[in-house]
């Protein structure tokens, strides 16, 4: 047995992520409100969910376009998309705002449907229910791809070999970790539809739908947005500094608390107090075009403006 997760973003919110929150809520709530009439009156309620909830292509029912979005088959398949609906969902609400987070997500999702549908043998005359959040979740995804391609994911890994049981993490760059599982979600798609399965009881296509959605939908909102004087606000879950990043061992530093953060090339480095700081600008570690910040701070700001600073 081998269990991978993704544990840690290299990002540190700015905002409360209330829209991702409300949509984990949503989900949840679903689920458990199904799971107690399931309970209590048996097969009549599972057959009531899925036909007024799930999405029947072939019933035409509009609404179930959205509320097919928030029911999930069993315990695990919500637990699953749950996490990566928190790890991604809270950056790409963060990184674009709420309104827009919230569009992406709902648009995402429906794209993904209409892609599964496309996919399938008898299109819209399908009668095999879909649901879950993971179509929308892959459009969260297709956004981060782009908002946030060189930062790294964090995994934690759980094994057992012979009854004894091992575990340690490891970090992966973004692109190469939502490429990997793209692509892993197009081969089984193709597969799965070239056997006239449909998806084999998991929707890869709605998978690939809804990342290319949310790879266009962020494209869009880069290219129409206008440009910003100074970088959003970043910052890492769990910060590691490049050897590089660090003042040299000889240089005894002022024992003031490491507060800053540095960010340069698409990279962010840090804790460091304000004699670090200078150290690395009066070296050349860091250009004119790195920015600072700390806890407090609403933006970074030019790290120029600490170069004469007073050190306490």
């Amino acid at each position: 047995m081998f269990i991978i997760l993704p544990v840690g973003m290299n990002y540190r919110t700015g905002r409360l992520p209330i829209v991702t929150f409300t949509l984990i809520g949503l989900n949840v709530l679903v689920y458990l409100v199904g799971l107690a009439f399931t309970l209590g009156q048996g097969k009549e309620a599972a057959i009531w969910i899925f036909e007024h909830l799930w999405l029947i292509p072939a019933a035409s029912t509009w609404h179930t376009y959205l509320t097919s979005m928030f029911v999930h088959a069993g315990f695990f398949h919500l637990l699953g998309n749950m996490l990566y609906l928190f790890l991604f969902g809270c950056c790409v609400e963060d990184m674009i705002g709420r309104w827009r987070f919230t569009a992406l997500y709902l648009l995402g999702g429906f794209a993904a449907e209409l892609a599964y549908i496309a996919g399938t043998p008898e299109h819209f005359a399908s009668e095999i229910p879909m649901g879950g959040a993971s179509g929308a979740i892959s459009t969260c995804m297709g956004a981060y791809l782009l908002l946030r391609a060189k930062v790294h994911i964090d995994f934690k890994y759980f094994g057992m070999i012979f009854f004894k049981v091992f575990s340690g993490e490891f970090s992966l760059a973004a692109w190469v970790v939502i490429t990997f599982w793209f692509l892993k979600d197009v081969f089984f798609a193709v597969l799965s539809y070239s056997i006239n399965e449909g998806g084999g009881g998991v929707a890869f296509g709605a998978h690939v739908g809804g990342f290319v959605a949310g790879l266009g939908l962020i494209g869009l909102h880069k290219l129409f947005s206008p440009k910003k004087k100074t970088e959003p606000k970043r910052g890492p879950m769990r910060v590691n500094v490049p050897a590089r990043a660090r003042p040299p061992a000889a240089v005894a530093a002022p024992t003031e608390t490491p507060t800053l953060y540095v960010y340069e090339r698409e990279a962010e480095y840090g804790p460091f107090n304000l004699f670090e700081i200078q150290q690395m600008i009066s070296e050349g570690r860091v250009t004119s075009q790195a920015l600072y910040w700390s806890e407090g701070m609403t933006e970074w700001r030019s790290i120029s403006e600490l170069a004469d600073r007073v050190v306490s």
